[in-house]
């Protein structure tokens, strides 16, 4: 079985999968395969964008991301414009990117896509200077991407879940004017925007079923409260591909999004959080991203 790249670059969260012992099932996968490999584990925010812009000119014909969201984020964002695929052994608390790809979570398994490899295009979301592959959002949503990303203790999707109730109880939404490419405004006073390129939302949540990563449109997910007996009620079509039918809930797709607010506020992309200006432009850049999958 030859190996289909000469050198590969993996680039690791070091909080990512400690226990299920990530790193050192994929260092025995490689080893086992004959994958001639480095691996590197981030030291502080930003640092793989900065290993992965420096693999082209240390020899790596493939850089692959071990963590979630925000690593794959991370690396992914530096190889956009190069000849340098991106690799995913996910490892994060949500991985929406991975589940929505159908990657596979073992990690020996992962590995077996860089012996024999497919490539496929993927869109990139860009809103500012940041990029997203899965989604970004504004409203309740970056909200609570944002106390989570400054809380301390256990991380994972049940104490988000729990942060995104009682972050619900005491948030007071924006009206905002949205502009889809270049059709009349509407305004909604929603809890939240979220503008998916793929359908999940991380931890098996899933907010644009419809979303398509290569179909060259965004998903425009409005939620408008819809009542609290409602909101009770269908919480679980968020978990069964059914949010779209949430009462509350309008999707639209477009290539471009104009979005005014009230106020400048936070905004998330890919779980990273930043304080945004009142009026954000998200927009498709169609085939960005070229992520390797398993072959046959």
């Amino acid at each position: 079985m030859s190996v289909q790249f000469s050198r590969v670059l993996f680039i690791a969260n070091p909080h990512a999968g400690v226990q299920r012992n990530i790193r050192s099932r994929v260092i025995a996968a490689c080893e086992k395969a004959g994958i001639d490999f480095t691996l590197e584990v981030t030291q502080y925010a930003g640092h793989a964008t900065e290993l992965a812009e420096s693999a082209s000119e240390m020899g790596f014909d493939l850089v692959v991301a071990i963590g979630g969201d925000g690593t794959i984020n991370e690396v992914g964002r530096a190889l956009l414009g190069t000849e340098i695929p991106l690799g995913v052994v996910p490892a994060g608390s949500g991985n929406a990117f991975a589940r929505a790809l159908n990657l596979s979570f073992d990690p020996a398994k992962a590995c077996r896509a860089f012996i024999q490899p497919e490539t496929r295009k993927l869109d990139v979301g860009r809103v500012g200077n940041a990029l997203f592959f899965s989604s970004a959002g504004i409203g309740l949503d970056a909200e609570v991407a944002h106390r989570y990303a400054n809380r301390t203790g256990h991380r994972g999707f049940l104490p988000y879940l729990v942060l995104t109730a009682l972050s619900l109880l005491s948030y007071r939404p924006q009206t905002l004017r949205l502009r889809l490419d270049s059709n009349s405004e509407i305004e909604r006073t929603p809890l939240f925007v979220v503008i998916a390129n793929m359908p999940d939302f991380g931890g098996g949540a899933t907010i644009a079923p419809q979303a398509m990563p290569d179909d060259g449109f965004l998903n425009v997910c409005v939620f408008t409260h819809p009542g609290w007996i409602r909101l009770v009620l269908n919480t679980y079509r968020l978990f069964n591909g059914t949010f779209d039918r949430m009462p509350g809930v309008e999707i639209f797709q477009a290539k471009k999004i104009h979005i005014t607010r009230e106020k400048s506020d936070w905004f998330q992309f890919d779980g990273e959080v930043e304080k945004g200006p009142k009026e954000l432009v998200f927009e498709i850049i169609p085939g960005a991203l070229t992520l390797v999958t398993a072959g046959q």
